[in-house]
């Protein structure tokens, strides 16, 4: 007899000591209510634990049963699903029989499988919701829910009848027309219109159209006298009273046949099939049923069901591209790259993972291009991850054009239809590259060879703890990459202008190879040959000197001059606001002092609720100054500013200028990203004013202006990611500036002007930025030195949330004393209040852990509900 090892689709609260057949129902307990915020890492478990169950395989499932299928199986009083993880021919207790296939292929592969038994383990997670991860929304299913999302059948329709049939109504009963006539309606009146269509040259008289006919009286020939469709002269004969096309129209509607004129003529033009709702598309819904079950029955089209592909690239088109001659410096990554990642396949343990620091606009893409051609060419596949929905539709235009045929897209806007049937052609083969935000990397590709993470500095590429949802696996798709490239035998190339600390770290110390492209690319291929450009020049503006000139506008004397030069030149400017952080620290508008705390130097947080100032490190708590402490000054304000806003101020300041925004408000709709981008690439406003969004990767030749209204809004929050965040962003949004011939320069406006990150950031030095953060992370026990886990409790209840984050520590603390560690092993910060406290409705409180692996002391610790558990964050807010 055979047995599988079965995670079952069911969250379990409680802890396992070991693996169990099956608990009695009674301790076995859904969690978490739908309704509730918490974790899926609070389904405890021991450190090796995976909570799997043992079942027997029926005899008629034996030998179709593998690892990765879904099945359906017994669980208490229910019947749920469950994923296979492994078969063995024993079990270590009694066991029921596995019910039924819930699909008939695998839904997992192997690679698949050992990853999400590693994420599982890796961060602190429930090996179902891991597992879920790799699945298309919909594709599960609940008992008494019915099926889940399934392929599309829909009809397709084809024109089989003969290519020179006559145009509808012309009445002659000739050749390929002997089909209309079993679907015209014959009434006395069509009968005698035909008739005389057909022999209009000879003027036939009543009488032979009445014996031709079978007419019982001449009534049928009177009326359409009477409606002027016919004339009949004094001897009696009859004529044509209009044109014969006029005449061919008007039988097609007596005989019932102008219904089908659209969808014949629609179904000629196509030369093809179509499919039903396309072909209503065409003939504004005049495709029903019954009319082409009736041209099928006369042979003249063919009616087929066919499963339907949900394209989210359907009516896009993406003009053939070449691989232009590589310049010197791309010539010199690009071999690096190929000798190491590419000159044999990868042996199984071997690691290919390449870090290319290069500046904007320095041609990475064109790296990608070329790993991407090599390993299509060794009969490999590829995913290419890009950090924001906004970023794909230009990504996608590049890979699409390059590969035509070969690409496909998976993100959070398609829909569940388009998602499963993408999911489900590339697990068929049929695509071989896909492209996407950190969800994409969980696409079946059956023979990945390639991993390609642009932008690979962007927290979005960290699933965050702190959005409200369903999510209960915290993963870094970077990390994940890492892992699954090692699995797979795959080349990892991460790409950035930024490279963050992890990543560079990881160069310096060998576990990536670095490899540098230092010059921006403005001219490729062009017939001076290539053509470099010196990076956008940045100028600093001390915002303080504007309130002493008596400026109080958001915009600097030096930025609206530049903004109307830039409107007279016909070029296109981007202002970019930060508004992470809004209304969140306290500064003096005179001198740039921000209030700190005077035990961690860390900026403290206003909290409106409390009224007060707090430590985010150590919970101390400060009342709201009324005089800057450094110059005495009354002017404190409460730091930031909307997109809205500046959008009100510039229609004050530049009356003339066309503007567009890009932020969360202005991108809810489904393809918002695509059309927004679209509009602005195509000149139809002159200046976008946007969030974050507008530092990813976009690639906008008009710009040639980049003001950032406000530098400080981010850097001086109580996150020790804070200094690196901001030059990050800092630096990718000066890179939009200056793409073309045409130049580029950029406006940093701050309160700051001396601060290292706002230096760095204007000088394009991202070296000097690394050795004073890494420095100040080193001294600090920060990340990338030391590892952290972030424990955040949700509640309701004030106190009790209070409570409960007060006698988690002490469990972390008598944790820590059980497993033997040293106690400065190991950093406890907290508990204290989020940096949000209060979120929808629901008190929140954190716990940080710092040493060299403190997930190892959260895999021991019983979290019981409402605990989320963020392990490696990338945000400590």
């Amino acid at each position: 007899m055979m047995y599988a090892e079965i995670v079952v689709n069911v969250p379990i609260r409680r802890t396992f000591a070991s693996r169990l057949a099956e608990p009695p129902v009674e301790e076995m307990e859904p969690w978490p209510p739908e309704s509730a915020p918490g974790n899926g890492a609070a389904e405890n478990r021991a450190a090796s634990t995976l909570q799997t169950f043992h079942y027997s395989l029926p005899p008629q499932l034996e030998g179709q049963v593998r690892p990765g299928h879904l099945v359906w199986a017994p669980f208490g009083a229910r019947e749920v699903q469950g994923f296979v993880l492994r078969l063995s021919d024993h079990a270590p207790v009694a066991t029921r029989e596995v019910l039924r296939l819930a699909r008939p292929d695998p839904v997992l592969t192997p690679v698949q499988l050992e990853l999400a038994t590693w994420m599982a383990d890796y961060y602190v997670a429930a090996p179902a919701e891991a597992i879920k991860l790799f699945l298309p929304p919909g594709l599960l299913e609940k008992e008494g829910q019915g099926a889940g999302v399934r392929a599309k059948r829909e009809l397709q329709v084809e024109w089989i009848g003969p290519s020179n049939l006559p145009d509808l109504g012309a009445g002659e009963p000739d050749g390929g027309q002997d089909n209309w006539a079993e679907l015209a309606r014959s009434t006395p009146g069509s009968r005698t219109l035909a008739y005389v269509l057909a022999h209009a040259d000879s003027r036939p008289s009543v009488d032979e159209v009445r014996d031709a006919c079978a007419l019982k009286s001449p009534s049928a020939v009177n009326t359409l006298v009477e409606k002027g469709v016919l004339r009949q002269d004094a001897e009696g004969r009859l004529s044509l009273a209009q044109s014969r096309e006029e005449s061919r129209a008007i039988l097609a509607s007596m005989q019932g046949l102008d219904r089908y004129q659209p969808l014949i003529a629609a179904l000629r033009a196509a030369g093809g099939p179509l499919w039903k709702s396309d072909l209503a598309a065409q003939t504004d819904g005049g495709a029903g049923l019954s009319l082409l079950r009736d041209l099928a029955a006369v042979n003249l089209i063919s009616l087929e069901e066919r499963t339907r592909f949900r394209d989210p690239l359907a009516g896009r088109t993406y003009a053939h591209t070449k691989a232009p001659t590589l310049t010197d410096e791309q010539t010199a990554v690009w071999q690096a790259i190929r000798a190491r990642g590419f000159g044999s396949r990868l042996r199984a343990g071997a690691r290919a993972h390449f870090l290319i620091h290069g500046v904007t606009g320095s041609g990475k893409t064109e790296i990608y291009l070329h790993a991407i051609g090599e390993t299509l060419a060794q009969g490999r596949q590829a995913i290419v991850l890009v950090p924001e929905i906004a970023l794909t539709p230009q990504t996608v235009a590049r890979f699409a054009g390059r590969f035509p045929g070969r690409v496909t897209v998976i993100h959070s806007g398609l829909s569940t239809g388009e998602r499963y049937d993408v999911w489900r052609k590339v697990r068929e083969g049929e695509f071989d590259v896909v492209v996407g935000p950190r969800s994409a990397l969980f696409a079946p590709l059956p023979r990945l060879g390639l991993i390609v993470i642009d932008e690979e500095h962007e927290p979005s590429y960290k699933q965050n703890a702190e959005e409200w949802g369903s999510h209960t696996v915290f993963y870094d798709a970077r990390r994940v990459a890492e892992r699954l490239a090692d699995l797979s035998g795959s080349v990892l190339i991460l790409g950035s202008a930024t490279p963050s600390l992890e990543a560079y770290q990881s160069a310096q110390r060998g576990r990536l190879t670095l490899v540098q492209m230092p010059r921006r690319l403005v001219g490729h291929g062009t017939q001076e040959g290539t053509v470099y450009a010196e990076l956008p020049p940045v100028e600093i503006v001390d915002m303080r000197q504007e309130l002493r000139a008596d400026n109080r506008s958001v915009f600097s004397r030096s930025l609206q001059a530049e903004l109307h030069a830039t409107l007279d030149a016909g070029e296109q400017a981007i202002l970019f606001l930060n508004r992470r952080g809004t209304n969140t620290f306290v500064m003096c508008r005179d001198c740039g002092a921000v209030a700190r705390c005077t035990r961690c130097d860390s900026p403290l947080t206003y909290h409106e609720r409390a009224g007060t100032l707090i430590c985010h490190h150590c919970n101390r708590k400060y009342p709201i100054p009324t005089l800057c402490p450094e110059c005495n000054s009354k002017r404190i304000k409460y730091f930031g500013t909307g997109t809205q806003r500046i959008e009100e101020l510039i229609g004050e300041i530049a009356p003339r200028a066309r503007l567009m925004r890009w932020d969360a408000d202005t991108t809810t709709g489904k393809g918002s990203h695509e059309q927004i981008l679209e509009r602005f690439s195509n000149h139809e406003a002159d200046i976008l004013v946007g969030t974050q969004m507008i530092a990813k990767g976009l690639d906008l030749p008009l710009v040639t202006l980049v003001g950032v209204i406000a530098a400080d809004v981010g850097l001086f929050l109580p996150d020790f990611r804070s200094g690196e965040r901001t030059f990050q962003l800092l630096t990718q949004v000066a890179g939009r500036a200056g793409r073309s011939a045409r130049g580029g320069r950029v406006v940093i406006q701050t309160y700051s002007p001396e601060h290292y990150v706002i230096q760095a950031a204007a000088a394009h030095d991202y070296a000097g930025f690394y050795a004073r953060e890494i420095e100040y992370r080193r001294e600090l026990g920060y990340p990338p030195l030391q590892r952290m886990a972030k424990l955040v409790y949700w509640e309701k209840n004030a106190e009790k949330a209070q409570a409960m984050a007060e006698r988690m520590a002490q469990q972390v603390q008598a944790q820590i004393t059980a497993l033997g560690l040293r106690p400065e092993s190991v950093t406890i910060v907290g508990p204290v209040p989020a940096y949000f406290a209060r979120y929808r409705g629901y008190y929140r409180w954190q716990i940080l852990l710092s040493g060299d692996d403190p997930s190892a002391i959260v895999r021991s610790l019983t979290i019981p509900f409402g605990w989320r558990v963020d392990i490696d964050p990338v945000s400590v807010l």
